[in-house]
């Protein structure tokens, strides 16, 4: 008995003696995963009431499959502004455009504290961040790209364009904006390049474009959503149609053109994650949102998903779609929809919810 229990104790000796030699390696270190807190998840701004101050934002938590709402008042303690145009996840950090506010507010993306307010900024519509440099759409001051510096946040230049800029894009060394006639009308892209800040002008057959994607082929869609004429007693005698554009980066040449709605006027665009699917529509007195594979030429004539949407956005990380309901004056909806069109779940967001960013949703 006494040889059997020395001869374990010598094993367990030499055991201990190999472990404490043998090199630890990285698969025998624990992963800590990374906390990223708000900056994945999708951002939805909601507007709120013009005059009100109550513009929000809400936050999609897909994991856990959660609706935070009026994060950035939960947050800080303050409210976010009046007319909460769009949200923006840039590298510095996200963007709000405020826009009856007349200002941008930059958040922390992980913590969504408030970095910044930057104020004096005339109307701001969308915004886009390239090489630590901001560019944000306005209508104020007769159309302009309000260049921030990312780190500073302070505004360093500004750079006329066409009437009431809205959506932004950049593709290599040019800045890409959306004249959308604001209050009136207008029939032009402006390109920005970049070195310089020059600009030129590309026209189109077409009222009021709003906004771009980029596909596959790195050629950008324009949505052009025309609009309704009136008379001097605000009646509509008439209409500029909706249509689509496809522009070659390379040239700025136009590729093709796709024409949508004679009476109708879709105010959204937005991409699936593999580039390939244009989804158009929502808007007041839009009814549905529909879809088109990028090589097509003719528009489908029947709504992928029918219903009267104010905004949308495409799930980046698997293709859903996040339809946005705003009654007049109360909370609106998301509705959640299968890539194939399928209702999945309703969750309550804040007033007038437009648009958002889902660049941080994975699932």
């Amino acid at each position: 008995m006494k040889t059997i229990t020395k001869m374990m104790m010598l094993a367990l000796v030499a055991a201990m003696a190999f472990t404490a030699c043998k090199k630890e390696t990285k698969e025998d270190i624990p992963q800590v995963p990374v906390d990223k807190g708000y900056s994945e998840g999708a951002l939805i701004a909601n507007e709120g009431s013009f005059g009100g101050g109550n513009g929000s934002i809400s936050y999609y938590d897909a994991e856990k499959d959660l609706i935070i709402n009026n994060l950035f008042e939960t947050v800080n303690n303050i409210p976010l502004g009046d007319v909460v145009q769009s949200v923006y996840r840039g590298v510095s950090g996200t963007y709000v455009c405020v826009n009856a506010s007349n200002k941008i507010e930059v958040i922390d993306s992980k913590t969504f504290e408030s970095v910044a307010s930057i104020a004096n900024i005339p109307l701001p519509r969308f915004s886009i961040e390239k090489d630590g440099k901001l560019y944000v759409s306005c209508w104020g001051n007769g159309g302009q790209i309000k260049v921030i510096d990312a780190i500073e946040n302070k505004v360093i230049d500004s750079i006329m364009v066409g009437t009431g800029p809205e959506g932004l894009s950049i593709v290599g060394n040019n800045l890409y904006v959306a004249n959308s006639g604001g209050f009136s009308v207008d029939s032009t892209i402006s390109v920005i390049n970049l070195t310089d800040n020059s600009v030129s002008t590309i026209e189109i057959d077409a009222y009021n474009p709003s906004s771009f994607v980029v596909d596959a082929d790195n050629n950008i869609w324009v949505l052009a959503k025309g609009n309704a004429i009136y008379d001097a007693n605000w009646q509509i005698i008439g209409h500029n149609p909706s249509k689509l554009f496809s522009l070659n980066t390379a040239d700025n040449s136009i590729v093709k053109v796709i024409d949508l709605f004679s009476e109708k006027h879709p105010n959204k665009i937005d991409i699936s994650k593999d580039l390939q699917t244009i989804y158009y529509g929502a808007g007041f007195g839009f009814n549905g949102i529909y879809k088109m594979d990028y090589k097509e030429t003719t528009a489908n004539a029947t709504a992928f998903i029918e219903g009267d949407f104010y905004g949308f956005l495409i799930n980046k990380g698997n293709d859903e779609v996040f339809a946005l309901t705003a009654p007049f004056g109360a909370n609106g909806t998301l509705i959640r929809y299968t890539s194939d069109g399928d209702v999945i779940k309703n969750y309550e967001l804040g007033i007038f919810p437009n648009g958002g960013d889902s660049k941080g949703l994975h699932n």
